[in-house]
């Protein structure tokens, strides 16, 4: 600790940390469940909820955001009230306060662990997102293809000239 630093400061200011924390697991849960819900869509291929969900998702990952911000203000008073750098992270404050702050370390922990289950899940989505548009991709290149010889036409009855061109997907006049 640092010299002269009251123990009703550190106990104050380590309280505000961990509630801090507390915001942000929180925050981060209700992140997940949203990375859930798109998770359903996605299965459905149910594109109309995507907006819904990313808006949200939206508000969510902005409150996470002033959160954070808060967060490294709360880290870099403690610190400034231990004696330690400016530049003091999270992890090396909880490291210092460990001994004097019951329940820190595991608030701490409980933090990191649900933000890395929602890294998990979103690079999960993410992977079933490419696996649908290698499938969108695949139907779009199968079938036959339209030969020399063959014109196509837009919606509004224009000839167009295509090169290799999926006869399922365009429209031959």
């Amino acid at each position: 600790m640092g010299v002269g630093m009251p123990s009703q400061t550190i106990v104050s200011t380590t309280d505000q940390l961990r509630r801090v924390l507390n915001e942000e697991e929180a925050a981060c849960r209700q992140l997940l469940d949203t990375v859930y819900e798109e998770r359903a869509a996605i299965r459905t291929v149910d594109i109309t909820r995507f907006h819904d969900i990313n808006c949200r998702r939206l508000s969510i990952l902005e409150l996470l955001q002033t959160i954070a911000d808060a967060r490294h203000r709360v880290v870099q008073d403690v610190a400034r009230h231990c004696g330690l750098p400016h530049d003091t992270s999270l992890h090396q404050l909880v490291d210092h306060l460990h001994a004097t702050s019951a329940g820190l370390r595991g608030c701490y922990q409980s933090y990191l662990t649900q933000a890395k289950t929602v890294r998990d899940e979103i690079k999960h989505n993410a992977g079933l997102i490419e696996g649908i548009r290698g499938v969108i991709d695949q139907a779009l290149s199968a079938g036959p293809t339209i030969g020399e010889g063959h014109e196509l036409y837009t919606a509004g009855g224009q000839s167009v000239a295509m090169g290799r061109t999926n006869v399922l997907i365009h429209q031959q006049g």
